[in-house]
């Protein structure tokens, strides 16, 4: 008992020990104080470290690991250790195991791959990389397989390696220059580069690949250059002298340049080569294929003699899409079924084909068939999904599904080091490092940890990360998250004031910046609704800053009114004034039917930009969401799946 063994009374005894207790109380928290610096000091000492960590002995920069005790960040400063001592490979393979699909497991690894062929350690190397993650350390590895293995076996892939469209790392040299000394460099594989960089590739290299070919070939690449810059060059006689077989490709290339803007000149050089017996069959059958795409897309009856030109095995989606168009404009409802039925099973499933099979059934008189099959259709959250029901009169289906992640893997993802240190990133100041670790799960992480990084980005308020995350995650299902109801106070005010439909607005936002307020486009579009400071101009009547443009308010206000013009210069009709938002009203006039009316659904598939036509459907099936999200009552598909669109004679 205290009182006896202390001599005090009772009172006296409780205040003695209250103050022996706060006393031990303070001396603990000093030492836990020593034991732990405070966040702030931590911090100073990471950015300090962060400065100076190269220029420090080893000694010193184990001192400062020590002194950053279990700062969240301190692994960043340990990379750059562990990066002087790379023969460690023990604890260089220890750290990549241990910060796995994060920022800090390539940088190092890189780091450890260029050290170990520095010194030519080629069994390390092979086990720990990868071909096809980065074009130096793939230079590397097969520099490193000459050692062991035959260089026969290794050549190929070196000469697929070389035969690109772009320029190469000079990290590369050495190996090309072995593979050059012995033969591999012929001028059939320069050929094959010249025409990838041809083709879409950077074509500054022309005149140094052109050196590499035997003189009496070199003005082949010359003939390359010209036809890129000028592709109806080809129309002269004397272009082409024809010394060579391979003169055909670039004729092959130049008509299908032509076509596009020259189609009449381009339909005269390809009767002068059409028969000619240098001109390959895959080479006739690869412009037959543009030329039937380029006509279709113009509506000249002419592509109807190159569409069967390209078999079924070598018809891509751009092709199906374009023979697709021509038969639904001539209402060829047969040989739309026969187009559908021969591709392979997996190309029919698309949403797309089995709505125009469905309805390609209804228009030969197969009304079951062709009702079960939009049926099937409409269950879709899509374009085509809403379009269908529409049509049978069914409710548009959502089908939400959150992402599969529960409470508890939640917060334990909320707890994980990449969290931390984003956390921490953004404690400091460095906004972008801190999305860089939430980039790395989204990409890189386990299915949980992907799910986890969508749903944190939505809850941080970062929506268009958080929609990304779900299209890396391959999860389509979450519609709340991928639709998700922000700047709606913004968008319902100054749309309800322009007298547009708010679930509209909203639709024309999510597909223009995925409501990024500071998104710019690459032709110089500001903001949340995308908007031109010409446009801007137009609509206020005076110039527009455009920092003016990434304020949500004045960009909503804008952009709501502008969609009211494009209504009124449409004749309130919504589609056309969707599709000039995107395209420009001008143009979108001279798409619409002359003399003649046809379905809308037939309309939009024929709109000739695909870009216009891939921005129609996706607004439109976002204007659905948007609807049912805001609890309006209409179905937005309803009137549009009757409705006939073009000029009545």
């Amino acid at each position: 008992m205290w009182q006896a063994n202390f001599g005090f009374s009772g009172t006296t005894a409780l205040r003695q020990s209250a103050a022996l207790l706060a006393t031990a109380l303070v001396f603990l928290c000093s030492i836990s104080a020593l034991a732990a610096p405070s966040d702030q000091v931590l911090r100073e000492r990471f950015l300090k470290a962060e400065k100076t960590i190269h220029k420090v002995t080893p000694e010193q920069a184990g001192k400062m690991l020590r002194d950053l005790h279990q700062y969240p960040l301190k692994p960043y400063i340990e990379l750059e250790v562990l990066s002087r001592s790379l023969k460690d490979t023990v604890k260089v393979k220890e750290f990549i195991k241990r910060h796995q699909g994060t920022p800090l497991e390539w940088t190092l690894k890189k780091r450890w791959l260029m050290y170990l062929a520095g010194v030519g350690l080629t069994q390390p190397y092979l086990k720990n990389y990868a071909m096809g993650t980065d074009v130096v350390l793939d230079c590397y590895a097969l520099q490193l397989r000459l050692i062991n293995q035959p260089p026969a076996d290794v050549w190929p892939e070196v000469t697929q390696l070389w035969t690109v469209g772009k320029s190469l790392p000079k990290e590369c040299d050495a190996l090309f220059s072995k593979w050059q000394k012995a033969g591999q460099r012929t001028p059939e594989v320069i050929w094959a580069r010249l025409s990838k960089v041809a083709d879409g590739g950077d074509t500054r290299i022309i005149p140094y690949l052109r050196t590499l070919l035997p003189k009496n070939l070199q003005y082949l690449g010359d003939k390359w250059k010209h036809a890129i810059e000028n592709p109806g060059l080809v129309q002269r006689q004397k272009f082409l002298p024809l010394k060579h077989r391979w003169e055909r490709e670039i004729l092959a290339y130049a008509l299908k340049k032509m076509v596009w803007k020259q189609p009449e000149q381009a339909l005269r050089v390809w009767q002068r080569f059409e028969s000619d017996p240098q001109f390959t069959k895959s080479q006739r059958i690869d412009v037959a294929r543009q030329f039937a795409i380029a006509l279709a897309s113009k509506d000249d009856p002419r592509a109807a003699k190159f569409m069967p030109m390209v078999p079924v095995e070598l018809k891509d989606d751009l092709f199906i899409q374009w023979q697709l168009t021509w038969l639904l404009r001539q209402n060829q409802w047969q040989q739309v079924q026969d187009l559908i039925l021969e591709l392979p099973a997996e190309s029919q499933s698309d949403d797309s084909l089995q709505y125009w099979l469905a309805r390609a059934y209804q228009q030969t008189g197969l009304l079951e068939k062709g009702d079960q099959l939009l049926a099937n259709v409409a269950v879709q959250r899509s374009y085509y999904g809403f379009m269908a029901a529409a049509k049978l009169g069914l409710k548009p289906s959502l089908a939400h599904r959150p992402v599969p992640i529960s409470a508890e893997q939640y917060q334990a993802f909320k707890k994980s080091d990449s969290i931390v240190r984003m956390y921490e990133w953004q404690a400091i100041g460095r906004p972008n490092a801190a999305k860089r670790e939430l980039s790395f799960l989204q990409k890189y992480g386990s299915e949980t940890q992907k799910f986890g990084a969508a749903k944190y980005a939505y809850d941080k308020g970062w929506y268009d990360r958080a929609i990304f995350a779900l299209a890396d995650a391959g999860y389509w299902d979450d519609v709340d998250m991928r639709f998700p109801m922000v700047f709606n106070n913004e968008i319902q005010k100054h749309a309800k004031a322009a007298r547009v439909d708010p679930a509209w607005a909203m639709a024309i936002t999510r597909r223009e910046s995925t409501f990024i307020p500071t998104a710019k486009s690459p032709v110089g579009a500001h903001g949340l609704m995308q908007i031109m400071p010409q446009t801007a101009k137009h609509i206020t009547g005076r110039r527009v800053p455009v920092q003016n443009l990434y304020n949500p308010n004045t960009n909503i206000d804008m952009g709501t009114d502008y969609l009211n013009y494009l209504m009124r210069q449409n004749n309130n009709n919504l589609v056309f004034a969707t599709a000039s938002y995107n395209a420009g009203y001008s143009r979108v006039k001279t798409w619409l039917p002359k003399n003649r009316q046809m379905p809308l659904d037939i309309w939009i598939e024929t709109i000739p930009f695909k870009e216009t036509r891939e921005y129609v459907k996706a607004v439109l099936a976002y204007y659905q969401i948007y609807n049912i999200r805001m609890n309006q009552p209409r179905d937005v598909f309803v009137p549009l799946s009757t409705m006939q669109v073009g000029e009545t004679t």
